[in-house]
């Protein structure tokens, strides 16, 4: 019977910390390289903050910037903010995952026990050397241009915009420019969730450089020709005519022989 007050009690306390527990799922996106914030806003907070990942309590904050790390991986990864909010530094795809952050919460008549959940999803982080950026032009009668925009990495959208205003002749992250304006830049935005990079081009600038293409002559082609083919060239020319003026000399020394014996045959008459 002594004990029953003390169940009892503990009973009351564990209904009291378990009604209302502020459940709370945030969805938070990050880029490689980044710092990730990990916001705690639950209001009338007291005592620290204790910090899980798939069941690993690896850190404790509190307000005032204080933290307590349990877990050496984390040492130097993680740090508190003044309200006891958890900055992550320099996040990669290996941080992706779900936290949960478990504090007591003090309101008029009782006391909650708060958990909140954080889904961090870490996403690439984009540059412009990552989109590339494929042409071909067509001519007939006026220039056609069409671009292809690509980039590297995964869950990645591709838009296109021009210089004055969306573009919206789109197939495909494919856009097709027609007897296109000198004025008009067309840019390839590459995004995903955290991040986004650009690219830009002009049309004009490929159909200007594809018509001076064309209009080469063929014959310019032997006006730039190699050091090495006119070397070439020079030693067949001078094999030639050595060969030439040997078969000369052939033909020079038959007939001197010829009218030789003419000569002779003459003279024994």
């Amino acid at each position: 019977m002594i004990c029953l007050p003390g169940i009892l009690m503990g009973i009351y306390l564990k209904c009291i910390l378990c009604e209302g527990s502020c459940r709370k799922r945030n969805h938070v996106v990050g880029s490689e390289g980044h710092d990730v914030l990990l916001q705690v806003d639950l209001g009338g907070i007291t005592g620290d903050i204790t910090w899980f990942i798939s069941g690993n309590h690896f850190a404790t904050t509190k307000s005032g910037k204080a933290i307590n790390i349990r877990d050496h991986r984390y040492q130097g990864k993680v740090y508190s903010m003044e309200d006891g909010s958890l900055l992550m530094n320099n996040v990669s795809r290996e941080d992706q995952g779900t936290y949960r952050a478990s504090t007591l919460r003090i309101i008029p008549g009782k006391v909650e026990l708060c958990a909140v959940t954080y889904d961090l999803q870490v996403y690439e982080s984009l540059s412009d050397d990552d989109i590339e950026i494929e042409y071909e032009v067509f001519s007939h009668e006026k220039c056609n241009v069409t671009f292809r925009c690509s980039a590297r990495g995964s869950d990645v959208a591709i838009t296109w915009e021009r210089s004055t205003g969306i573009y919206r002749n789109v197939t495909n992250s494919v856009i097709y420019v027609q007897n296109p304006d000198p004025d008009v830049i067309y840019t390839c935005t590459a995004w995903n969730r955290a991040t986004s990079a650009s690219k830009s081009v002009t049309a004009w600038e490929h159909c200007r450089r594809g018509d001076a293409e064309r209009q080469q002559k063929p014959e310019d082609s032997r006006v730039f020709q190699r050091p090495e083919d006119s070397r070439r060239l020079n030693i067949i020319r001078l094999k030639l005519s050595a060969c030439v003026f040997i078969i000369m000399c052939f033909i020079f020394a038959h007939h001197m022989k010829t009218e030789m014996e003419k000569v002779s045959s003459v003279d024994d008459r």
